[in-house]
């Protein structure tokens, strides 16, 4: 027997491993070889195969029938996949180099597997101890996959799992949860990165959060204007309301909620806001003080404490700035001073049991202080120890940092939550520890009616439930349903409560509308809106403390 030139061997070893090419540049004999291997497979295996379809011959399939090998038109197996059992795959499916679909797995069309993928639809038995476990039964519940699926190279899905239709399984994700129509998929375990599409809100809703957005758009110079006073030794100002104090947070305000359009507070330029803000900032500790001295100057000697509620004020400064493309002026150097020993013991000493919020409020203050340095001082705080502690302590039954008590229940662990959450793990772009357990304690912490009854709503409570779930919906779908049904019942309230040209009340039924309220509640519409994937529809995105991004994602190594 002749053996085969090296141009023959070259184009059977070409197709294996590129078996698209085959249907275009495959020879007459070539096509019909594989006509008689794959009716040979038929014969011996029971596989069955459409029309215009490829199959590797150093590819390792084996079935029965009843269980074996199902392939639709136009599809292929490439060099090495190792089939066995009842694998079924509709039109358009390809199982790239070194794939492995073992037991039971029905799929629809368009599944694309990627090269050294695993998919096992069975599962080894080991409830009984006294055998060894390969002497014990095996499990099978299979594998459903549905239609236009991409899985990645390297992914692993464990039996039982259902994978929805349009997904994206992430290059080595390990999927051990089913997945919803739409989503993308990635880590160990597998959690949702976001969704592709979203179709869960009805038109008319999404044509009320378009009205909403050029509403308020269209009254934001006018809206601003209105907070603004003069004095005789500041010149213009910006108030939270009118006859308050000064304070340094109505100015931050006023500037996240004029960059969520694109646009500039009035009364200063760019160049001008930035110098003002910078202003703030005490040279020497970092911190922003809640007042300026009259004279301008700060005492270099101010107190260098972590527990200052002034911290706030950094952070919120910090923000503003930038949105307008700017940093504080300089490093915030009571954080930094705060080594990993020190870090330890405050965070172990924070009151937890009975007051997360405060707890939270300090983490999050802390964790935005030193991300600033981080970015823009070369800095280096102690993140990774941070994030080790949070997970560490992190309750598994409740995904919450607090307990529960009689005096307020659910909404200091949930409120500590959303402060804690929003300043780590938000916006360094790191997973929550038990999502699904966290959204639990918020849906029933949302039930209580002292605090959630639409009359007495107020943003701080709002917020602190949104913006958990919002952060945990980016890695879970579980309560779907329940969230959208709540987010959907309440959100057409909400923008009905916009006062022209004024913004919104903290507590959103009053009418005593405030710049705090304003953004508090345009961010929280925002974050409902994408909570039911229609977000795009208001024309505006939350910029600041509330922004949507994690420009921190990379920095815990």
């Amino acid at each position: 027997m002749k053996s085969p030139s090296w141009t023959e061997s070259y184009r059977a070893q070409h197709f294996d491993h590129l078996p698209w090419h085959f249907t275009q540049r495959a020879t007459d004999a070539e096509k019909a070889d594989q006509q008689r291997q794959q009716r040979a497979l038929a014969k011996a295996a029971a596989v069955e195969v459409g029309e215009n379809c490829f199959l590797a011959p150093s590819a390792s399939i084996s079935g029965q029938p009843g269980a074996a090998l199902r392939l639709g038109n136009n599809g292929f197996v490439a060099a090495h996949a190792y089939i066995t059992d009842d694998v079924r795959l509709g039109d358009h499916c390809t199982v790239n180099p070194f794939a492995t679909l073992r037991g039971k797995i029905h799929g629809g069309d368009g599944v694309r597997i990627g090269a050294y993928a695993c998919l096992m639809g069975f599962n080894h038995g080991y409830a009984d101890t006294t055998k060894p476990i390969w002497q014990q039964p095996h499990t099978r519940k299979g594998i459903v996959l549905g239609d236009d699926i991409w899985i990645g190279a390297h992914v692993s899905i464990m039996d039982g799992v259902k994978v929805g239709s349009h997904t994206i399984l992430a290059a080595g994700a390990v999927v051990t949860k089913d997945v919803p129509d739409y989503a993308i998929v990635g880590g160990n375990p597998a959690r949702i990165i976001r969704m592709r599409k979203r179709t869960y809100a009805p038109r008319s809703l999404e044509a009320k959060l378009a009205r909403f957005g050029q509403k308020a758009g269209g009254e934001l110079d006018a809206l601003l204007s209105g907070y603004q006073a003069k004095t005789k030794d500041a010149g213009l100002i910006y108030l939270n309301q009118k006859g308050e104090k000064k304070r340094v947070r109505p100015w931050c305000d006023a500037t996240e909620i004029a960059a969520m359009f694109g646009r500039v507070a009035p009364g200063f330029t760019k160049a001008e806001w930035i110098t003002r803000l910078r202003e703030f900032q005490d040279r020497v500790t970092g911190v922003v003080p809640e007042h300026i001295p009259a004279d301008g100057q700060f005492n270099d000697a101010a107190p260098a404490d972590p527990d200052d509620t002034r911290f706030y004020n950094t952070m919120a400064v910090s923000y503003a700035l930038e949105t307008l493309g700017s940093t504080l002026a300089h490093p915030v150097a009571v954080a930094s001073a705060i080594a990993v020993p020190r870090l330890r013991k405050k965070l172990e000493r924070l009151p937890w049991k009975d007051r997360a919020w405060h707890a939270g409020d300090w983490v999050d203050c802390y964790s935005s202080s030193v991300l600033s340095d981080a970015l823009y001082f070369d800095r280096r705080p102690p993140l990774k120890e941070l994030f080790a502690w949070l997970d560490k302590k992190c309750d598994p039954m409740t995904g919450m940092w607090g307990l529960w008590s009689a005096e307020s229940r659910w909404q200091h662990p949930v409120n500590g939550f959303y402060r804690l959450t929003r300043g780590t793990y938000a916006q360094y772009g790191m997973p929550v520890p038990h999502p699904e357990k966290a959204i639990d304690t918020i849906l029933a912490h949302m039930t209580d009616r002292v605090f959630f009854n639409g009359k007495t709503d107020d943003a701080c409570h709002v917020l602190d439930v949104v913006h958990p779930l919002w952060l945990c919906r980016k890695q879970t779908a579980h309560r779907r349903d329940e969230i959208e049904a709540w987010v959907a019942k309440r959100l057409p309230k909400v923008m009905a409560h916009w006062q022209t040209k004024r913004g919104f009340d903290f507590v959103v039924a009053r009418h005593d509308a405030s710049l705090q309220g304003t953004e508090m509640w345009l961010s929280i519409v925002y974050l409902m809106a994408d909570l039911l994937g229609s977000a795009a529809a208001l024309g505006y995105k939350p910029r600041g403390v509330h922004r949507v991004e994690s420009p921190g994602r990379g920095l815990v190594r």
